[in-house]
């Protein structure tokens, strides 16, 4: 395994651990409003980043560019969402409606491919793109 494979492994497997007890954090402190869509995106996170690494390990990885990429900005907008809920800034409504539409562009082309990992992160992204939308409206 090169070394680009096995630090996206580690990472991936860190954020396994530590996101489940982020969430049980953020589900007692967060503002409530926030607690069903933070979950959504660290969930989210924790799925793009499998994917994206799943997706370096497939045989055509060439043709799995645009969903890595897709990946790689969904998990960051995702965490950047959860941070600005946490703290009810007041430009939460902004960040998780841009939020909103790279999960959805996520959501859509991971759909596109049949692994089961893509598939699974499609259903996750999807979930978290209508929990970012009910953030700003």
């Amino acid at each position: 395994m090169n070394l680009i494979k096995r630090t996206s492994f580690a990472l991936t497997m860190a954020l396994a651990v530590i996101l489940p007890m982020a969430s049980q954090a953020a589900e007692s402190t967060a503002p409530k409003q926030y607690q069903s869509c933070i979950q959504a995106c660290q969930e989210c996170v924790v799925a793009c980043e499998s994917c994206a690494t799943a997706c370096l390990n497939e045989p055509e990885v060439k043709s799995m560019v645009a969903c890595i990429k897709l990946c790689s900005d969904c998990a960051d907008t995702c965490s950047l969402s959860a941070q600005f809920m946490a703290r009810d800034s007041a430009h939460t409504d902004m960040v998780c409606s841009t939020c909103a539409k790279i999960c959805q562009a996520c959501a859509d082309e991971c759909a596109k491919h049949k692994m089961d990992h893509c598939q699974k992160c499609a259903e996750v992204c999807q979930k978290c793109a209508d929990e970012c939308k009910k953030m700003t409206k």
